[in-house]
């Protein structure tokens, strides 16, 4: 019994498990009733392997719950032998690290009978079966719940707004086991996204580059540009070619001359980072370079994170707006349509993280000037000069009503742009109603696009292409041409149209992204909510992930990539 309950246990991090047991192993009607997980569930003491504190506690009491709506009965070990399901399952759960997580949190400790009787009351030696199925159930629920996202991202501020979506882990594993789709179930778990894919394939190279040792610091206050020379530029050469932004450490030239083509590597990594893309290095592009790899790592660990805390399904049509990069992308069938600069908010009045629904195009929009932007800035310079209203054509209302300067001074009144080429909002605004009061709008200050770090508003983003954007919007009404549209746009008269399906709009803060050809952007963190989220992050075990036990070849049928939703 010994040798065969060594072969159900999961070798240190969810390695693959024995094969299920055959037909002439499990026993005859006449029997001794199977044992059921009533016993080790009853007893008073947590187990060492539960994660302690409120989500540890909240995910026994669901380990518990789910035994108990099923009557105790097992799930996964039968008569010392687990099930090829089960197998399966280890195999997803065995490449956490993979999608970014810790492979070591899935580890679990040897069961043996003699254990078994020790520890539990005098528990008898089959009360093993029983053991070994409630662990291996917490640790697929583990990595179930991991996979929903590991903490809340709201205890690091109130301008984050997405949320990691529920998940009542009950119901659905014991609905995927009834379903016969179990692996399916547990493979589906991680994000189908495309750049969800293409972020675990960066984790997998820089998880490499540090395997290899990383790389040397440059001093901090090296400075260098065209026609430098020394070892301190081989040094360059190395660094860059480590991340791809040379094609080798002796691209060309001279190695320890600062060329051209070491110019050109210098520019690429600096695009990559946000930075001015000059070519010459100087103390912030240094600094950029010498951030360890770990750290890099742990930015894309953490960026995955924030890809779990999204829906699984973004829509058919979609806006994405990435803070970080100052990027807007318009998705449709899976694949971008429309992509611009934008500008985001300053770091003290930053733009939120939030997903809603865009319902609205207002074209030539007037701009009711927010309050607090009003009193700080406006109105003492209408009581300074009363032609800045006319200046800036901006007006006073009170209710529906324009008032003149004098009215100011007796208050309820509020200021409005009108609709026009000076108009703040630009030609044309997309809303999507929410708590912030932030909206997608056009800009005359067309100017900063041409900035790598634009957080210049006050919270709304402007899009650089307004009216490539409204067209897009619009495509499925063919009455709005894009003649209609820019007649709409210039009309002077505000015009509002609802949409007749409203359109998701995902406003992220993606530090982190990489292309399908390999190329990974670090965008700064303009905000500081890396800063303030990385250390809610689970800390990284020191215990390496288990080896697979390649002596169990895997069942092709039970593999995910094979089972069908």
């Amino acid at each position: 019994m010994t040798a065969i309950i060594r072969r159900v246990l999961f070798y240190a991090a969810l390695g693959l498990v024995a094969p299920a047991a055959r037909a002439e192993d499990v026993p005859a009607a006449d029997e001794a009733p199977r044992p059921d997980a009533r016993f080790y569930l009853a007893t008073r003491t947590v187990p060492d392997y539960v994660e302690r504190g409120t989500r540890g506690d909240a995910l026994w009491s669901a380990v518990q719950s789910f035994y108990r709506a099923r009557s105790y009965r097992l799930v996964w070990v039968t008569a010392g032998r687990a099930s090829a399901e089960a197998e399966a399952v280890a195999r997803i759960v065995e490449r956490a690290e993979g999608e970014g997580l810790d492979g070591a949190r899935y580890r679990l400790e040897p069961v043996s009978p003699r254990a078994v009787t020790a520890a539990f009351n005098g528990a008898p030696a089959s009360e093993a079966d029983a053991v070994q199925d409630v662990q291996l159930t917490y640790v697929f629920l583990r990595y179930a719940a991991d996979l929903s996202g590991r903490f809340d991202p709201k205890a690091a501020g109130p301008f984050w707004l997405t949320r990691p979506p529920p998940r009542d882990l009950v119901p659905w594993l014991e609905q995927s086991l009834q379903s016969g789709r179990i692996v399916a179930a547990f493979a589906a778990l991680s994000p189908a996204h495309a750049a969800y894919g293409d972020l675990k394939a960066a984790l997998a190279r820089y998880r490499e580059i540090a395997h290899q040792g990383g790389w040397a610091a440059l001093p901090p206050r090296l400075a260098l540009r065209r026609g430098s020379r020394g070892l301190q530029v081989a040094a360059l050469r190395t660094r860059l070619a480590m991340e791809g932004d040379l094609p080798a450490p002796t691209a060309s030239g001279p190695a320890d001359t600062y060329d051209s083509a070491l110019a050109e590597g210098v520019k690429r990594f600096e695009q990559r980072h946000g930075l001015v893309a000059d070519g010459v290095l100087d103390a912030v592009t240094v600094a950029a370079l010498n951030v360890p790899v770990e750290e890099r790592i742990r930015q894309i660990e953490l960026n995955l994170e924030r890809w779990r805390w999204l829906p699984a399904d973004l829509g058919r049509r979609y806006v994405m707006v990435n803070v970080p990069s100052f990027q807007l992308a318009a998705h449709e069938d899976g694949r971008p349509a429309v992509a611009m600069k934008v500008v985001t908010g300053k770091p003290d009045s930053p733009t939120p993280v939030f997903g809603d629904e865009m319902t609205t195009v207002v074209f030539s929009p007037y701009w009711n000037v927010p309050p607090t932007i009003a009193e700080d800035e406006i109105f003492p310079a209408v009581l300074r000069d009363s032609s800045y209203l006319l200046r800036n054509d901006l007006e006073l209302v009170r209710g529906t009503q324009v008032v003149g300067p004098a009215a100011l001074r007796r208050g309820g009144v509020q200021i409005r742009q009108r609709p026009g080429t000076r108009n703040s909002l630009g030609l044309v605004k997309l809303v999507f109603p929410n708590p912030f009061g932030v909206y997608l709008h056009g800009t005359p200050a067309s100017a900063l696009f041409a900035r790598p770090s634009r957080a210049f508003s006050h919270g709304c983003v402007r899009v650089e292409k307004p009216f490539e954007l409204a067209r897009w919007v619009l495509g499925g009404m063919p009455q709005w041409t894009p003649s209609a549209i820019q007649a709409a746009m210039r009309s002077g008269r505000e015009r509002q149209l609802a949409l007749p399906e409203p359109i998701p709009v995902y406003i992220t803060y993606l530090t982190v992204q990489a292309s399908h050809d390999g190329t990974v952007f670090f965008w700064p963190d303009v905000y500081g909510h890396d800063a303030a989220q990385m250390p809610l992050m689970p800390a990284p075990s020191s215990l390496p992930p288990a080896p697979i036990l390649a002596a169990v070849p895997p069942r092709p049928v039970l593999d995910p990539a094979a089972t069908s939703n």
